[in-house]
C-alpha cells in the first residue's frame, strides 16, 4: 500500500515539474517606433505627381469673347386688356383704370366698357405669342424688330373665323409704356376692343 502511494506521488511530482511541461518561449522585444508630432503635416508619398493647374474656361466654338462679355438682351412684354363695348348704360368698368381714349371718337360711340381679359405676353423675336379671345378667335402678337431708343416694331393679327390663317390687322412702333388699340371683333351685341401696351 505504501509503495503504491509513493509511486502515485512520484508521477504527480513529475507532471508538475517544469521539465515535464511544455514552456512557451518569451516573445522577442518589438523595435521602438517613432511617433510623429500632432501638428506635423502628413508625409507625402514618394514620387507623388504635382496637381495639374486648372485650365481657364474657353468660349464655345463660334462664340466670340465680345459676345460673352455683352449683357443679356433685356426682355420685352406687352400687357393686353380685352374690353367688351356695348350700349348697356353700365359705364366704364373701374377695373380698366384711367383711359381717356374711350371717351373720344370712335370709342365714345359705346356707353359701356367691361374688362373681360387681362393678360401679359412675353415677346421674343421670331416667336409669335397668342391669346384666345372671348369670341373664339385668336390674337397673335409678334416682335418684328428692336429699334434704337428702346422702341419696338410690333404686329398684331387675328385669325379668320374657324381658320388657322392670320390676317394682319396692325403694325406699329411703340416705346415702353405706350399703348395702341385694335377694335372691331363682334361679340354679344357689341364689339371687342383690345388695348395693347408695351410693358415698362
Amino acid at each position: 500500500m505504501k509503495r503504491s502511494l509513493t509511486l502515485a506521488l512520484s508521477i504527480a511530482v513529475l507532471l508538475a515539474s517544469p521539465s515535464g511541461l511544455a514552456q512557451e518561449k518569451p516573445a522577442a522585444p518589438k523595435p521602438p517606433t517613432a511617433t510623429a508630432p500632432k501638428d506635423a503635416p502628413p508625409p507625402k508619398p514618394a514620387d507623388a505627381p504635382e496637381p495639374a493647374p486648372k485650365a481657364e474656361p474657353k468660349p464655345d466654338e463660334g462664340t466670340s469673347l465680345d459676345a460673352m462679355k455683352r449683357p443679356a438682351q433685356a426682355g420685352y412684354a406687352v400687357e393686353i386688356l380685352v374690353l367688351h363695348a356695348t350700349n348697356s348704360d353700365r359705364g366704364i368698368d373701374p377695373r380698366i383704370g384711367a383711359m381717356p381714349e374711350l371717351k373720344r371718337a370712335p370709342f365714345s360711340s359705346y356707353k359701356s366698357y367691361e374688362l373681360v381679359i387681362k393678360s401679359r405676353m412675353s415677346l421674343i423675336k421670331g416667336k409669335p405669342q397668342r391669346l384666345r379671345l372671348p369670341n373664339g378667335r385668336v390674337l397673335q402678337m409678334s416682335l418684328l424688330q428692336v429699334l434704337p431708343k428702346d422702341k419696338l416694331r410690333l404686329s398684331a393679327s387675328i385669325n379668320q373665323p374657324n381658320g388657322k390663317d392670320f390676317l394682319p390687322v396692325l403694325e406699329v412702333k411703340a416705346k415702353r409704356g405706350e399703348a395702341f388699340m385694335v377694335a372691331g371683333q363682334s361679340y354679344k351685341k357689341g364689339i371687342l376692343v383690345l388695348v395693347i401696351r408695351v410693358a415698362k
